[in-house]
């Protein structure tokens, strides 16, 4: 879609044929179309003015259900588009996946979720945790050790791949017996220490 002509050339173009000049002539100064003058001065004589046509700012239908649409996320916060596009349907309410997801980036809700131990609940876990973080300011730097384990698996191949609709895609695996090599390490402030490779 074009860009609407500013306010201003609007204004010098109604100006120009208001102090006597023809259409065609104040169009030619300003190299625009002589229909477009024509439609700007039938505008001016018949309202005052010639302020461009407000564009966009459409409203989707499911704004007139937002606050079913944000409860529904409020009471089950893991629920996918297509879940939450049956719940609309059971309601009777219009809408897509496009839609929704639309409608949920204009209202600021993305798709996130970071998992915690249940656990972390409980009384005496919270108890306990918060003596933890009131103790960590005790601890000598020098003492504590951090151990930690990565892998390397030989047997890892790419589960999935892309080919054309309705055509089968099979990979091949190279023969042989498979491995894991485990790695742990510990590391202190000096640098890593006691590292360890388990076949």
């Amino acid at each position: 879609m074009p860009k609407a002509y500013s306010a201003d050339i609007r204004e010098r173009v109604i100006a120009r044929v208001e102090s006597g000049a023809s259409r065609r002539e104040a169009v030619e100064h300003y190299e625009i179309s002589a229909s477009i003058a024509v439609i700007w001065m039938k505008c001016f004589q018949e309202t005052g003015r010639c302020a461009a046509k407000p564009r966009g700012g459409s409203t989707s239908p499911l704004e007139a259900r937002a606050d079913f649409l944000l409860g529904l996320i409020a009471e089950q916060r893991d629920l996918t588009l297509d879940e939450v596009v049956c719940a609309m349907r059971k309601q009777r309410i219009d809408g897509s996946r496009t839609a929704v997801w639309r409608f949920f980036e204009r209202h600021r809700i993305t798709f996130k979720k970071s998992l915690r131990a249940a656990e972390q609940e409980r009384a005496d876990a919270t108890r306990a945790r918060r003596r933890w973080m009131r103790e960590q300011g005790m601890f000598d730097p020098a003492r504590l050790v951090f151990i930690d384990e990565t892998a390397a698996n030989t047997k890892i191949v790419r589960l999935s791949g892309r080919c054309a609709r309705s055509e089968r895609l099979v990979g091949r695996v190279p023969p042989g017996h498979r491995k894991t090599i485990t790695f742990v390490g510990a590391l202190r402030r000096t640098g890593m220490t006691a590292p360890l490779v388990v076949d």
